[in-house]
């Protein structure tokens, strides 16, 4: 007995899932790489004293800018939940804001690894893991985007399924509680020196 042959389309889109699969797994090492190696840096190498003051406001900027795209990234998408904008609005919105968004991130590691974080304080361990947890989020997001990509533009969020509602809230709570973790023990940090 042979099986009928499987539709073009459908080895297609097995193909893209598969690809984007792959995709995301390498963004997860990447980020994964990149913010061990951030700490790794930051614990072994003793930076000049004159870096300290740059690296602080490096540090600043890429947190205002992080946090400023998650913030508005978010606030997109409660707008749409809101019917207050539309998909389409949304999807024109969020390239340019996750690219800001990864620009924040990316500045938090490079600054972060020279100003020699103290790894025996329990609340720079938690800023730390806010951190991977706002970038692995961040990646974990494409899949989602993808998810959305394939709806029409003027769908109601109210109409999605259950569950891609509740994976957007999800996210979006995810973002904003690691963003904003990291923010104020970061603060915290800062203060007490």
């Amino acid at each position: 007995m042979t099986t009928p042959p499987i539709p073009r389309l459908r080895i297609e889109r097995a193909e893209r899932l598969r690809a984007a699969r792959h995709r995301r797994a390498v963004r997860y090492w990447w980020v994964l790489i990149a913010w061990l190696l951030s700490i790794w840096i930051g614990t072994s190498v003793v930076p000049h004293e004159w870096l300290h003051a740059p690296a602080l406001f490096g540090h600043l900027a890429s947190v205002i800018v992080g946090l400023g795209a998650a913030v508005l990234l978010e606030m997109s998408g409660l707008l749409w939940m809101l019917r207050r904008t539309s998909l389409e609005d949304l999807r024109r919105t969020e390239p340019p804001v996750t690219a800001l968004a990864w620009l924040g991130i990316a500045g938090l590691l490079a600054t972060g690894a020279f100003l020699q974080p103290d790894l025996s304080h329990p609340l720079t361990a938690i800023k730390l893991t806010a951190v991977l947890v706002a970038a692995m989020n961040g990646v974990a997001m494409t899949r989602l985007t993808d998810q959305l990509d394939r709806l029409p533009g003027r769908v109601r969020f109210s109409a999605l399924p259950g569950r891609l509602r509740l994976w957007c809230i999800w996210s979006a709570v995810v973002s904003q509680t690691a963003w904003w973790t990291a923010v104020l023990i970061g603060m915290l940090n800062t203060a007490s020196r």
